[in-house]
């Protein structure tokens, strides 16, 4: 009777140790399960001369864990006086990234000439709705190009509209010079507009274009609590013209990827001289082994 006891009791913790992570595990899972998703989206600005151009970017977060959200539809819209007017819907990419170009022409302000532009996700069934909003003021940013006494002179005006709808110059503000590099911008300046919202900058003559010289300059205006970001560009013939040369064929030496001409034969006539022991082997065993059929006594 002990003994049978004695087996209960050990198979009862045997039992209890081999079913205490399974329960772990459901604990877990449902802890999982129940982790709340929140949606994310952030709305970006970029203001051109003719157009705007709204960046959103919808992201969902899970715990720790925090991931784009794809092909969801997202509604862009500005408030344009008092009323709320929807702008367009795009879709997001692999990114979570979805962007809408829209005109600048009827879209008016508030008192201030801020432009108030948002961007919403609305809620479905596996993700709650997510909202973005940023507000600015329209500036247009232009770039002339000049020689004076050899010199290549760029000249920028940054200009608003006031309450009247009249352009107006941007006084007193930090425009950096771009230029588009491969996968980057390369900033090859700034400018302090004056009071006229104008300023001038001396061009670099090292920076190479394409096959004709040409070059891509952009002027920005970044992270302003009034105008945002805004951009003007303009194209000139001020770069060194790229030229494209035939690769030169590696010379043989030690250090180069061909070898050179006489280690290649000195290899060459060593295999020979290795294949041709091993022939000669060869031959000496078949020629052993009939040479003993011969010999061999009749009787």
């Amino acid at each position: 009777m002990k003994r049978v006891f004695g087996y209960f009791v050990l198979w009862y913790f045997l039992f209890s140790f081999a079913i205490q992570p399974l329960n772990l595990y459901a604990e877990e899972k449902t802890d999982s399960t129940a982790t709340p998703v929140e949606s994310r989206m952030a709305l970006n600005y970029l203001c051109t001369a003719d157009s705007t151009m709204l960046t959103a970017t919808l992201s969902i977060k899970k715990g720790e864990v925090s991931l784009a959200l794809e092909h969801a539809m997202v509604e862009f819209s500005v408030v344009n006086g008092e009323t709320s007017m929807v702008l367009g819907k795009a879709k997001t990419d692999q990114e979570g990234i979805a962007v809408l170009k829209v005109p600048i022409a009827g879209l008016t302000g508030d008192k201030e000439g801020l432009v108030a532009y948002s961007a919403k996700f609305t809620a479905t069934g596996n993700y709650p709705a997510a909202e973005a909003s940023f507000s600015a003021k329209p500036a247009k940013i232009r770039l002339f190009f000049s020689i004076e006494d050899s010199l290549h002179i760029l000249k920028v005006t940054a200009t608003q509209k006031n309450e009247k709808g009249e352009e107006v110059a941007i006084p007193k503000e930090t425009v950096f010079i771009y230029i588009p590099r491969l996968f980057s911008l390369l900033k090859i300046g700034e400018i302090a507009l004056d009071e006229n919202g104008t300023g001038t900058l001396e061009f670099p003559k090292e920076i190479v274009g394409d096959t004709l010289g040409n070059l891509v300059v952009i002027a920005k205006i970044e992270e302003h609590d009034i105008f945002g970001f805004a951009q003007g560009q303009n194209l000139i013939n001020w770069g060194v013209h790229k030229q494209y040369y035939k690769a030169e064929v590696p010379s043989r030496e030690l250090w180069t990827p061909i070898a050179p001409m006489w280690m290649i034969i000195t290899l060459l006539v060593m295999l020979a001289g290795v294949w041709a022991h091993y022939m000669y082997a060869v031959y000496e065993l078949v020629m052993i082994k009939r040479l003993s059929k011969k010999d061999k006594p009749l009787f």
